[in-house]
Parts: C-alpha cells; structure tokens; sequence
C-alpha cells in the first residue's frame, strides 16, 4: 500500500467507525476498505452501456465464436470497444493471460492484431486453438461432416472415466455414441480436421446429457435426451457455414494479416511465457472470486479428452487460479494490505457455509499478485490494461475485488487511470434475508504502466 492510502487509511478510521455506528455487527469494521473507497471513489465511471458486453450473451450470435459455450467469458464487441479505446495500432501486441476460449485473441486476429492468449484449462484453449484456425477448406470439411455423419454405429472399446457425475449425467445409449463418434473422429489422419470434428462433438455435450452448467457446478436436469447423431449434425454443419460466410450474422471469414500472427498457448497467468516489455495491450477477465470450479463446470468436456481418472481431474482442479473452495493453502505470504486483513479479520468466528473461504480469499490474492506482478514485467512502458472483474460478498463481507487489485497493481507499478462499473448485481435471498440488499460492482479496471 503506498504511503498516501495508508495515511488516509489513519486519519480516516474515526469518522468511518462512526459513520458505521449504525449499522448491524458485522459491518463495524470496515474502515480499512472505506479508505479504499475514498482513495479510488474519483476513478469510478459508471459505464452501464457495457453491462452486456462484460458477458458472453452477445458471442451466442458471433460466427466461429459461438462454436463453444463458454459462459464464463465476455464478448467479441468489448474487445472492439477497448481497442478503440485504446487507440491500438495494428503493431502492437495485444495479450490475454486468462484467454478462456479465446475471445480476445480471435477478435484480434479478425481485426488484425498481433495477440497472444493463454489459458491453464484444456479445454478452453482446445476450443481457441480450433477456433482460430484459418487453414480449413470447407469442401474437404464438406466431404469429412457428410462421412462422420454416415457412418455406421460400432461398439467402441473406450470408456469416460469413472467419475460420479459422468455416471449421472448420460443415459448408457447417450455414452455408447459419445464414445462412437470419439472413436470416429480420432480416426482422421488430418489434424486440423480431427480437432475441428472433436470440438463440434464437446460442444453437445451439454445438450445431449441430464446436466446444466448453474454457476459453480453441473445442475442435474430432467429432460428427454436426444439422439447424438442428429445435435452433432446439426452443431458441425452450422460451423460449416460459418467458414462460408453464411453464419447468423453473415459473418465473411478471411485469414488474417500474416504481419499480425496470433495464437493460444497452455499457460500460467503467473508464469507468462513472454520475454520483458513485450506487450502493449492486454484485455482479460481473471476468474471472479465467486467459488467458480471450472475442473467442475467443464468435467464433461475434461473426461471426454483430458483426463483417464478422478485423481487426474483433482490434479486440473489445484492447478486452477485460487477462486474455488478447494484451494491449497497459499505457498506464498505476499499480500498484507489493510483491506484484506480486515475482511479475514471479520470472518474469524462468521458461520461461513464453507470454512475454507478465508483460504480461498487469501490463495487468490496471492495469485493475482503474482499475475499482476507478471503483467507489469511483460508490458511496454506506456501499456494499457483493461481487466474485467466481479466484487464478491461472504458473510455479508464486501470484497471491493476491483479496487483491491489496484491497489496490488500500483504496488507493482501501474497506475489505475478508471474503475469503470459495468453493472450492479444484488445478492442472494438468503443473504439480503440475513444482511440486508448489498449489491456489489462489476467492473473494467483500467491500469497504465
């Protein structure tokens, strides 16, 4: 914390503790983050026109960007908007350390900019990595849809990993022809084929199962489950049309400018692999501090591909950045700042309904410490970020995220130039019930170097 906050933080502790008098127990100490306020009150910005935007509704009609439900993401017009913002040149490098499926960098590479995404779950950056792709033909593709499509039902040898809700989520003819059309599609010598027919058939695995993606794990469902042979169909020929410009939205695709290459790794945000002042731009949206599991969200789409057992699925699960329950406790003690001391503080002895989410807080700040401190290391001077992030609440505990990590950022040497709030989101009825309406922000952190 600089010098200044912690001044303010001093001289503003009185009147805060009164201004608080009134209201119930478990807000009385809170003047570490009303501090915090007061320090960045001046660079909050409503912007509500982005309220949309900061989510993936808006891709569900984006040729090629839909081929993957990835809920979690935000849009391909963000990225637009805050590249105009930004005032990007077309040399500079755009980079997303928490890629997902790959918005960012495939709504650069449409647009012409170099960009570099990364991401640590399989199954995101398979679905970027396909995704971007520009050396498909479509007649061939024709040809492979129109053959995986006719060909006969075989009993495959393969089998999902023995794991509970893959148990519970497909009826036993459903499985058969998953792994049917598995087998299949491994089959095809041709790399970017295979993966473009394996991507289609990952993409289903939702709708033809007894499971719905519901915030922080897969909800159970009663429905009738159609036939495989007929959704997969169905989902391939539309990303057919994509690459033929006939789309939803007629979208033309065209491979982009060889001058501005483009490309997804397999990567830790807190371990980039990218050489000193090497990016100029980055636009991302770390995992919220909401208990999200994506080892759990996505353990469909890991067991069709990724993972052989349960142990290598918990293995997925502790390599995740620390916004889950199951967290590790933290290997590093970095992160002292007065705000989160007093959240952790204030949670000693709550009745939580989770006791590990004063670990889960602290791991994910330490994480997101070593992010930024990354982020910084690899930014041109005079680079510009734009972070998207939700504010949590626990216990009826305010975690102002977005300010909190820019407070971390300008420890590592950004400045905050705007906290623009995108939208308000109210919380539980068990909560409002306990604590009251405390609605928290979700924001876009802008940061210099």
């Amino acid at each position: 914390m600089s010098n200044s906050l912690s001044g303010m933080a001093q001289v503003k502790e009185t009147r805060i503790t009164n201004h608080f008098s009134a209201l119930p127990s478990y807000d009385e100490r809170a003047w570490a983050r009303e501090a915090l306020h007061t320090h960045y009150e001046d660079r909050l910005v409503d912007k509500f026109g982005y309220r949309q935007l900061v989510t993936y509704v808006p891709n569900k009609s984006e040729p090629i960007h839909n081929w993957f439900d990835y809920k979690e993401g935000f849009s391909k017009k963000l990225v637009e908007g805050l590249l105009v913002e930004f005032d990007a040149r077309p040399d500079e490098l755009v980079l997303d350390p928490f890629c997902g499926c790959g918005t960012t960098p495939l709504t650069c590479q449409q647009l012409g900019y170099p960009a570099v995404g990364l991401d640590i779950l399989d199954v995101a950056v398979f679905a970027a990595q396909v995704k971007l792709r520009t050396d498909y033909e479509p007649h061939l593709l024709e040809s492979k849809i129109n053959q995986l499509l006719a060909t006969p039902f075989w009993e495959s040898e393969s089998t999902f990993p023995d794991i509970r809700i893959i148990r519970r989520a497909f009826t036993s003819q459903t499985m058969r022809e998953i792994l049917f059309f598995k087998e299949a599609i491994l089959s095809e010598p041709d790399e970017g084929i295979r993966d473009f027919l394996m991507l289609g058939l990952m993409s289903i695995l939702e709708e033809v199962s007894f499971t719905s993606k519901d915030g922080q794990f897969l909800r159970l469902v009663k429905r009738e489950i159609p036939l495989v042979r007929e959704v997969l169909g169905k989902k391939l020929w539309a990303m057919h049309a994509d690459l033929l410009g006939r789309g939803q939205r007629s979208f033309l695709y065209q491979a982009p400018n060889t001058r501005s290459p483009t490309m997804v790794l397999r990567g830790d945000a807190c371990h980039l692999p990218l050489d000193d002042e090497s990016a100029d731009i980055v636009i991302t949206s770390p995992p919220y501090l909401n208990r999200y599991d994506y080892s759990r969200i996505y353990t469909l789409e890991l067991a069709l591909l990724f993972i052989n057992d349960f142990e290598e699925l918990k293995g997925v699960r502790h390599s995740l950045l620390r916004s889950h329950i199951e967290v590790k406790p933290s290997d590093t003690d970095e992160v002292h700042t007065p705000s989160l001391r007093e959240i952790l503080s204030n949670l000693e002895g709550r009745k939580l309904n989770n006791p590990r989410i004063p670990v889960m807080i602290k791991g994910y700040f330490e994480d997101m410490f070593q992010a930024i401190k990354e982020l910084h290391r690899v930014m041109r001077p005079g680079g510009r970020v734009a972070l998207v992030v939700g504010n949590s609440r626990f216990a009826g505990e305010i975690v102002p995220v977005d300010m909190m990590l820019s407070e971390l950022a300008e420890q590592a040497g950004f400045h905050t130039w705007a906290i623009w709030v995108t939208r308000y989101k109210g919380n539980s009825s068990q909560q409002m019930g306990r604590y009251g309406r405390r609605p928290v922000r979700e924001s876009i952190i802008l940061w210099r170097k």
